[in-house]
């Protein structure tokens, strides 16, 4: 039987371990442009090589890099999903901090309107806004940030009328604080840790959603890589060319994982319980 300490040392390493696989990815997405490898568009006569000395992971049906193509697909969904993430945080906290502090008809309000927000499927709901405002990796980023912003503004709302109903918020009233600093100064400082394990699993959900909108096509558009479309295109090609269907599904899947353990990790480190 496994003691309370060795499991917390497991779950620490994992922890660090996906923290490390995920500034690994950081790195290797923002140092594309300068990595020596090729242009992810440029077209080579060899059509669906296999890997090799030249072609680390082959080439596609046009002749393009495999490797380049998947770094650059990393790229785009890293950044679209990150765009996202703080255009939930943006527009969620705001509305979630308001509707604690305020509440009476503000917070029914905003919770009516959030309401009316998750009545749709998160993936029906981005494939909607997509449809009305053009694929592009702009507009996936657009309704991503729409699609979080009712998860986002409900844990702030959660988490901040707990915060609130602490004495130390009593008595910065008493003091006079105006309320715009009891939220941002007091209640805000307080709750950064559930709204980082938040944004934390909704940027897993921004990469997986980014991925699904480019395999359907509402997403990101050619010229762009995305490991999405990487996906819908090399379905033709799984028995000639395996590894072009493999490399970005694994790419996505370690991301999402090393995503979710490291919000565990954080919800951890952010419950005074622990």
């Amino acid at each position: 039987m496994s003691s309370p300490r060795k499991d917390r040392a497991i779950r620490d390493l994992g922890f660090w371990i996906a923290v490390g696989i995920l500034g690994f990815v950081a790195v290797i997405s923002l140092a594309a442009p300068v990595l020596p490898i090729y242009d992810y568009t440029a077209m080579h006569p060899q059509r669906l090589a296999k890997p090799s000395a030249e072609f680390w992971m082959g080439t596609d049906q046009y002749g393009r890099d495999i490797l380049s193509r998947v770094v650059w697909g990393m790229r785009t969904s890293v950044g679209v999903a990150g765009l996202a993430v703080i255009g939930a945080a943006v527009l969620g906290v705001p509305l979630g901090l308001v509707s604690a502090v305020r509440g009476g008809g503000i917070d029914v309000a905003v919770m009516r309107f959030l309401d009316a927000l998750l009545a749709f499927p998160s993936l029906l709901l981005a494939i909607g806004v997509s449809a009305i405002t053009g694929p592009g990796a702009f507009s996936t980023a657009i309704a991503l940030s729409i699609v979080g912003i009712p998860q986002m503004a409900r844990i702030v709302r959660g988490s901040a009328m707990v915060e609130a109903r602490h004495l130390y918020i009593d008595a910065a009233r008493v003091i006079g604080a105006s309320t715009a600093r009891i939220m941002v100064g007091h209640i805000l400082r307080n709750i950064m840790g559930p709204i980082c394990v938040q944004a934390t699993l909704f940027f897993a959900i921004g990469v997986l959603t980014e991925a699904g909108l480019s395999f359907i096509g509402l997403g990101v558009q050619v010229p762009l890589s995305s490991l999405g479309s990487m996906l819908k295109e090399a379905r033709a090609y799984f028995t000639i060319a395996p590894i072009y269907a493999i490399a970005p599904g694994v790419v996505i899947t370690v991301i999402v994982f090393a995503l979710n353990v490291a919000a565990d990790g954080l919800r951890d480190r952010s419950d005074p319980r622990g």
